[in-house]
């Protein structure tokens, strides 16, 4: 169980880490529900569903890592398996949703060189990947600590620990303002509105707000910080803010897609309703030309004469008379007076 001083610390992190989660998850169902309703899911789709899948599984061993606390080392050798499995899941989280835009942005750009650079981000992001575990799972030579990590055979150099964790934190920072530049480039060359243009941009390169998360997780990498419990739970909140953070950029633009959507099937409905008004206007003079032809046809002359006149006849004695209904009379010989 918890020790009375991390109840808080912990409560706090798993509020804030499921917020973020629970963030990503509803930017990511508004992506995918956008590429399947308007046109299909691709290979960037499915990475980025990956990344979340990893955020989500990282989020519910933090969760257990908490839980357990650290009051017995049997607490302490579980919390260190648990939360250094999250923190390995975050780690990969990070690099594939990097990977993910990465993959969009191919799909879009027909500039050779950029192309490359593209390509040299996808693979140079997963191999990253591996310097940011070792440095997780590797603890530091002198840390009090070490016997109850998973890995407390083998140390490394503090120093050592914190250059590798440090350069996997940058570097990603790097490839975040990469794949922020690269729309700058791309978008221009369509055939859009100007103000549509500047939208569209920025919001493709809202990847770019992770670089401040990236300064603050260097900052406290090479901080020299007690590496305590609450530290390591406090830093969690970093590991999840950046792949939840990158999902929901990269889902932004597609609001855009989900506006003018909207707008045509608002329009559509105006239109289809002012059809239908249309068509009833149309119906009545219809029908009022309708009833006019059959009242043509039934009537013994033309339309423009007088109904009393058309309801009298005169007999062969020369007097005028009255009938009851000209369409009723077969022979006016038999209304003789």
């Amino acid at each position: 169980m918890l020790g009375e001083n991390g109840d808080e610390q912990f409560v706090q992190t798993n509020i804030a880490v499921w917020i973020l989660t629970s963030a990503a998850t509803a930017f990511l169902a508004v992506r995918l529900y956008c590429r399947l309703r308007f046109s299909q899911v691709w290979w960037d789709d499915f990475v980025l569903t990956s990344s979340w899948l990893m955020l989500l599984i990282a989020g519910a061993l933090l969760s257990s890592a908490t839980t357990v606390g650290y009051d017995t080392d049997d607490d302490k050798r579980a919390f260190f398996r648990l939360h250094h499995t999250s923190t390995s899941m975050t780690t990969i989280a990070t690099s594939w949703s990097k990977v993910a835009f990465a993959i969009t942005m191919t799909r879009i750009v027909h500039n050779h060189i950029l192309t490359c650079c593209l390509w040299g981000i996808i693979v140079t992001a997963n191999l990253v990947i591996i310097l940011g575990i070792v440095s997780i799972w590797i603890p530091a030579c002198g840390d009090p600590l070490a016997i109850y990590r998973p890995e407390h055979n083998l140390c490394w150099p503090l120093r050592d620990l914190q250059y590798i964790g440090g350069t996997t934190i940058v570097y990603g920072g790097v490839i975040d303002i990469l794949l922020a530049l690269c729309p700058w480039f791309v978008i221009r060359s369509l055939l859009l509105q100007t103000r549509e243009k500047i939208g569209l941009t920025i919001a493709m390169s809202l990847g770019a707000l992770t670089g401040a998360i990236v300064i603050l997780r260097a900052f406290f990498q090479f901080i020299n910080i007690a590496n305590t419990y609450h530290f390591m739970v406090f830093m969690s909140i970093f590991n999840f803010m950046e792949p939840a953070v990158s999902i929901i950029a990269q889902t932004i633009p597609m609001f855009r897609v989900l506006f003018i959507r909207a707008k045509r099937d608002t329009q559509g409905d105006i239109r289809i309703n002012s059809l239908a008004s249309r068509g009833e206007l149309t119906g009545v003079k219809t029908n009022s030309l309708e009833n006019a032809r059959t009242w043509e046809n039934k009537t013994p002359g033309h339309l423009d004469r007088d109904y009393e006149l058309l309801n009298v006849r005169v007999s062969p004695g020369g007097r005028v008379i009255q009938v009851p209904d000209p369409y009723e009379i077969e022979d006016n010989r038999s209304y003789v007076q």
